[in-house]
């Protein structure tokens, strides 16, 4: 029971993330911009994170070996990445095609939750993920109807930002595997290697592309307060995931996530930010929904 108030949480807070990132992503005009930004989203995290291991006062889940080092590389890599496809999806207005690949992240973690640590799949739960996909995409070509085709720079960030989620959802479940000793110090350090990638990956691009300023919208001060939410929001989402890994199944964390967050990214989109629904729409959320009742009830 406990697990599934976790997936709950983080379910919450992933739908306020995406919010907030929304909200945020028409600052952004550039490559340079969204790496910025992610870079003070991580730094927020990695202090949220540190912030949680004082309250739990647990200073012996912060040391480094050889077998959490490598869990917490691995973490931070796909987080990276994922995070920076995130935004600049928003950008290029491919939410919903981003929710159609880490669905697809989502049934790879769970394929390699069942190779390395043997966690069954039941039959209930592969019909599940089946219909999910079939909802994703029915989805996207309602968001192909709005938003027009996408561009091939746009599929390679998604097939990116899909291989980042996986990476980062199967090294939450490696970890409560491994270690299990602390979820916040876990995602402290998963944030404060990311900052440190995207550090050097930022002074990459003000190298090489020294001549674009960052936008004045971007440094805009009055976004602290939004970059800050997103960043919590974040945090507690992906905090709450690593928890739930400790008592739940790939399966029944993963897919479900993505497809409850895939009805309510399109109840957000139509009433929100007034997105026409249409048919395809309310087939795939349906379909999603049956999708999840079949994993959870059946």
């Amino acid at each position: 029971m406990i697990g599934y108030l976790y997936l709950s949480g983080a379910l919450f807070a992933g739908v306020a993330k995406g919010f907030c990132g929304k909200k945020i992503s028409g600052a952004m005009q550039t490559f340079k911009d969204c790496v910025f930004i992610n870079l003070a989203r991580m730094l927020f995290c990695a202090a949220i994170g540190f912030l949680f291991v004082l309250i739990e006062w647990n200073f012996s889940a912060l040391r480094l070996d050889g077998q959490t080092l490598g869990v917490y590389l691995l973490s931070a890599v796909g987080m990276t990445a994922f995070c920076v496809c995130w935004m600049y999806a928003y950008k290029q207005d491919a939410y919903v095609f981003l929710n159609i690949f880490t669905m697809l992240g989502s049934v790879i973690t769970c394929l390699l939750s069942f190779l390395v640590y043997e966690e069954s799949i039941g039959w209930n739960e592969w019909l599940g993920m089946a219909i999910l996909l079939c909802a994703v995409v029915i989805m996207s070509k309602y968001n192909k109807d709005v938003k027009g085709k996408i561009s091939v720079l746009g599929v390679a960030i998604l097939i990116i930002g899909c291989v980042g989620s996986a990476v980062t959802d199967f090294s939450q479940k490696a970890y409560m595997k491994s270690v299990g000793e602390s979820a916040a110090a876990f995602n402290f350090y998963t944030y404060a290697i990311g900052f440190l990638m995207l550090l050097v990956l930022q002074l990459a691009v003000r190298v090489k592309d020294a001549k674009t300023p960052l936008s004045l919208e971007v440094k805009d001060k009055r976004h602290l307060l939004a970059y800050f939410l997103m960043s919590l929001f974040l945090f507690l989402n992906t905090a709450l995931k690593t928890l739930a890994a400790g008592f739940l199944s790939s399966a029944q964390i993963y897919p479900v996530l993505q497809g409850a967050n895939l009805i309510l990214s399109g109840l957000m989109a139509h009433f929100l930010f007034k997105e026409r629904a249409s048919a395809k729409s309310i087939t795939g959320m349906a379909l999603a929904f049956a999708g999840l009742l079949i994993m959870n009830c059946i």
